[in-house]
């Protein structure tokens, strides 16, 4: 094709047809552009769906992250509803309440639990870090991908609050009941595994609820879980919207 147009050229010029040649001159151009334009369009388009194919990825990705994220919260909302319960059975049996035939020992290991949230973000935080986030299109859920580590930096600061206080309440066990007494009568699998013995010491741990120590301690511990209870609710509410989002912006 090259050598054909070459041809045309050499035999205008040695026709002496200057204008003729100009007129060819100016259309050869007008095509190369043509060529470059097509070119550049093919490319624009090759590289659209390129990112279209990344961004799919990225969405199914996420998908699954998030997906885990909000059935490992479920799991510590649970935990944690069930362990105010039982503190709120303990507290409905101290001083004047107290009955003989209540058995707090049951109950103490769970009071004493605080459960530890452990998200999935590997690939959030891979998008993040080599700042193609903005490979997600869609503004409102990059911004709710965006809002969604510093919302779990919020939980996992009264995760550890609470931990804390909960160590508090552990050695106050520790001092002034018997935890054999109590992982006697645990229904934690961890703990009955270990097939641990009586212990050597007469002591009733029902003799806590006695104590006015003891009641303002599980009372605190009941504020403390409901506060990081509050912060799983506010994580997997957006967790959910995130994941909606998702699916949204997949079946597109």
């Amino acid at each position: 094709m090259i050598k054909f147009f070459r041809k045309i050229r050499q035999n205008l010029l040695s026709e002496n047809k200057f204008s003729k040649y100009l007129i060819y001159a100016i259309g050869e151009i007008i095509l190369v552009v043509i060529g470059i334009l097509i070119a550049l369009q093919l490319n624009n388009y090759n590289d659209a769906l390129n990112k279209n194919d990344f961004e799919r990825k990225a969405l199914l990705n996420l998908k699954l992250d998030f997906e885990y994220n909000q059935s490992e919260l479920n799991k510590s909302i649970v935990e944690l509803k069930e362990i105010k319960k039982n503190s709120f059975i303990i507290l409905d049996n101290t001083g004047s309440k107290y009955q003989a035939s209540f058995d707090i020992d049951s109950l103490l290991q769970s009071v004493g639990n605080v459960p530890k949230y452990y998200p999935q973000n590997g690939f959030l935080l891979d998008l993040i870090n080599s700042g193609n986030l903005g490979i997600i299109k869609n503004d409102i859920l990059r911004n709710k991908l965006s809002s969604w580590l510093p919302t779990l930096e919020t939980l996992k600061d009264r995760e550890k609050s609470v931990i804390d206080f909960s160590d508090d309440f552990i050695r106050y066990i520790i001092k002034n009941g018997s935890w054999l007494n109590s992982d006697e009568k645990t229904n934690d699998e961890e703990i009955t595994k270990i097939r641990f013995p009586k212990s050597g010491f007469e002591i009733n741990n029902n003799d806590l609820l006695k104590n006015i120590e003891f009641e303002n301690i599980v009372e605190n511990l009941i504020v403390y879980k409901s506060l990081l209870l509050d912060r799983h609710e506010k994580c997997i509410e957006l967790n959910k919207e995130i994941i909606n989002l998702l699916e949204t912006e997949i079946k597109k």
